[in-house]
């Protein structure tokens, strides 16, 4: 399916005010920026961005939907015969390479602004809940194995924090199959 240009254009539009919100709370700190200075600087109308982003929070967040649903899209629509597990791995060996570079660059100074800013680690916190819910349900009907709840989103969470330790490290990569072994192999001393 192919998006409109309608379409096409609001999400670049709604990507670049996420992209200089984040800008502007990396440098200047969340709390000294006010939404009406986003969307004076966006040069769109505070019920605009209100509408792009329903809270200031959601402006540093601008993938979390998409994120889950690739998330739960790389388990559900994962090729035959492939494990679950390795669609997993898959999906996050190719999510790492569509980081662009200056989010590679600038991780450590995001990372840093959502975790000194109590607003932004709550709402991060709440987002990969969420995620991992979602991503646990798609896990539990999809696995061959039965798993309750709890452990599907057990697996859903390290698969997550897998994904979440293998950003802005050296070899990200090797980092995340090396994780992925172990969840698929077990660990013992």
């Amino acid at each position: 399916m192919t998006m409109g240009l309608r379409e096409l254009k609001k999400q670049k539009t709604r990507k670049a005010i996420s992209d200089m919100a984040t800008q502007l709370f990396i440098e200047r700190g969340y709390a000294n920026i006010t939404t009406a200075e986003i969307a004076e600087r966006a040069e769109v109308s505070l019920p605009t961005l209100f509408n792009y982003f329903p809270t200031k929070e959601s402006l540093v967040f601008d993938e979390d939907a998409e994120t889950e649903q690739k998330l739960v899209a790389a388990v559900i629509q994962r090729k035959k015969g492939q494990t679950v597990l390795k669609a997993l791995l898959e999906a996050g060996l190719h999510f790492l390479d569509e980081i662009p570079e200056s989010h590679k660059k600038n991780f450590k100074k995001f990372m840093t602004l959502i975790e000194s800013t109590p607003e932004l680690n709550s709402y991060s916190k709440q987002m990969w809940l969420r995620h991992e819910k979602a991503l646990g349900a798609a896990i539990k009907k999809e696995t061959k194995k039965k798993l309750t709840s709890a452990e599907a989103e057990a697996i859903a969470r390290f698969v997550l924090d897998a994904y979440h330790r293998s950003l802005g490290v050296t070899n990200a990569k090797a980092h995340l199959k090396a994780l992925f072994g172990i969840l698929e192999h077990g660990w013992s001393e």
